[in-house]
């Protein structure tokens, strides 16, 4: 969070720094050619209009220019006086100055580029007492036509320069080590929210780096393209950014209507740039026009139909809605002052790098709360992990102490049953009583199978998988009068070859104990299927339940998973708190 607080500072800091004030007099006028069919001699005898707050906005543009004329006068009566014509608006199609019958062109659309970064700016040098008349002609066509104009000083200008190339750079550094912390994330979880991230961050760099001034400044100087691809970004990051939210806020599942509706919108999006692209090709720039007005109407859609989005997840997941509203608060202001002023509601101008800012803040505040979520997701796994090493520690424990206690008790079992009746048959034959020590044995061997049949029933040996477990499922309704446990098979044969019959039948019997134990239930119905490619196994009990997703394994179901994988079966375990629990295993038939 200590990061977003800086971006905030270093905002309002640049912000700052944009704000100049001239020392020169200054009379500024302009004339606006509406087919831009005249040159400067004909502009000088046109009317001029008197600037309002040094800014000026003409609407959507019909091939219209602006033709600017400042009458400037420098009142130091000894010295030189330099100063710097700006014009606030580094998207221009093209800027040319004329002074004393030369001429100086910059612009978006043009091979020659602003020395400096924070502006379209031209040098004037003014001997004392000089006064000196510039016309400036300024285009854009296609697009809504706006800009300040002011005169600022080389110190004040290469300092916000500085500036802003400093902080941009600053926060694409760490953009990049978000994206690449957030690439690291994909590789572990496989989840698609972190492409969506990555990929609206890189779209966002673009749009940073077009807006700003940053590509056409520094790196491609004769490139003339770069309004096409700042519209285009804008557009592919507001899919990118629809389609993050909608599988940050699951809304698939949550609003699954809203859904439907932000995927719509991503389309119709899509399907718009295409449109545009072809009328470019085509040169059909008055169809373009329309295209324009429905786009920023697509940007006011989509903004707001997130924020309905939010505020109705406020009820299902109030973090992540709030994050949500969080981010999208700025960029709700901005586009509903940009509308107005698009539209001439409003006249004054904003300040030219509040989107690019956004569009950063943005990118670091989700950058922020996936970072989080995954640290809370991974200490939280840890304590589980530690809870199912201390449950299967406990689990060995357990399981070591029932296997001492069993074998004493097979111990006692063959010491006190079985011994003192062999040292009886024993004594039967040396009394030469051979009826009775015949029975006694046979009583013995049939002790002997009981046992046997307890630890492992014979009968499994010839796949009798029902018949076993209908014998242990006796025992446990004759020996515990409050539980009902049931047992059906449907079209399920009498004796399965196959290899884990006796895993099953010791699944089955964990199943069991775990249900008594655990869930405390006191019914257990069980039912077994035979189907065409493979058996199906479903145990019912109306036990405490548990929620799934947050109980840890124990050691005694990770042992059932493994297996049931281990001969490439399936299991599903549904449960809900009082609710009861239901086991379902498949397993292919061999």
């Amino acid at each position: 969070m200590k990061i977003i607080y800086f971006l905030s500072f270093l905002f309002f800091t640049n912000a700052a720094f944009a704000q100049n004030k001239s020392s020169l007099r200054v009379q500024a006028t302009y004339y606006i050619d509406s087919n831009s069919a005249l040159n400067l001699q004909q502009v000088e005898k046109q009317k001029f209009t008197a600037f309002k707050n040094n800014s000026i906005n003409i609407g959507y543009n019909d091939n219209a220019a602006v033709w600017c004329r400042f009458k400037i006068t420098n009142t130091n009566p000894k010295q030189l006086q330099k100063s710097w014509l700006c014009f606030d608006n580094n998207h221009l199609d093209s800027i040319i100055m004329y002074s004393n019958g030369l001429s100086q062109t910059l612009g978006d659309r043009t091979k020659y580029t602003s020395p400096i970064m924070v502006t379209q700016a031209f040098e004037l040098a003014l001997k004392p007492n000089q006064t000196k008349v510039v016309y400036v002609k300024v285009k854009k066509l296609y697009s809504f036509l706006d800009f300040d104009y002011r005169f600022s000083t080389s110190k004040k200008l290469i300092k916000q320069s500085n500036s802003k190339i400093g902080i941009i750079s600053f926060f694409l550094g760490m953009v990049l080590l978000l994206i690449l912390f957030n690439s690291v994330l994909y590789i572990i979880t496989h989840q698609k929210m972190y492409v969506f991230y990555i990929l609206n961050a890189i779209i966002s760099i673009v749009y940073v780096l077009t807006s700003s001034y940053y590509f056409k400044c520094l790196i491609f100087t004769e490139f003339l393209y770069f309004s096409e691809i700042r519209i285009y970004s804008v557009a592919l990051w507001s899919i990118s950014l629809n389609t993050f939210i909608s599988c940050f806020l699951n809304l698939k599942n949550t609003q699954p209507n809203n859904y439907k509706i932000i995927i719509g919108l991503n389309f119709f999006i899509l399907f718009l740039i295409i449109i545009t692209i072809v009328l470019l090709i085509c040169e059909d720039y008055n169809t373009i026009k329309i295209f324009f007005t429905l786009g920023y109407l697509l940007f006011a859609s989509n903004v707001s139909i997130i924020f309905i989005v939010a505020l109705r997840q406020l009820k299902i997941d109030k973090k992540a809605a709030m994050y949500i509203l969080l981010s999208f608060s700025p960029q709700l202001i901005w586009a509903i002052i940009h509308f107005l002023k698009t539209y001439k509601v409003i006249h004054d101008n904003l300040f030219q790098d509040w989107l690019v800012f956004f569009c950063l803040y943005e990118v670091f505040l989700f950058g922020y709360v996936l970072t989080q979520n995954y640290i809370a997701t991974f200490i939280k796994n840890n304590q589980l992990n530690n809870a199912v090493i201390v449950e299967k520690e406990n689990t060995l424990q357990t399981i070591t102490q029932t296997q001492i206690r069993e074998r004493r008790n097979i111990a006692n079992i063959l010491h006190d049953d079985l011994g003192s009746k062999i040292a009886h048959i024993g004594q039967l034959l040396q009394l030469n009583n051979h009826l009775l020590a015949n029975q006694s044995i046979n009583q013995l061997a049939d002790d002997i199978r009981e046992i046997s049949h307890q630890i492992l029933p014979k009968a499994l040996d010839d796949g009798a998988l029902i018949a076993s477990l209908h014998s242990q499922i006796h025992s446990l309704n004759d020996g515990l009068k409050a539980i009902n446990i049931t047992l059906n098979g449907y079209d399920f044969p009498e004796k399965v070859i196959q290899p884990w019959v006796y895993d099953m039948y010791l699944i089955s019997i964990e199943i069991i104990n775990n249900a008594l134990k655990h869930g405390q239930a006191t019914a257990i119905q069980i039912e077994f299927y035979q189907y065409a490619k493979h058996f199906t196994f479903q145990y019912s009990d109306n036990g405490l339940g548990f929620k799934v997703a947050q109980t840890p394994k124990g050691f005694g179901l990770d042992n059932i998973e493994k297996r049931v994988l281990y001969y490439k079966g399936i299991i599903e375990i549904n449960s809900q708190p009082n609710q009861g629990t239901v086991v379902q295993i498949n397993l292919p038939i061999k």
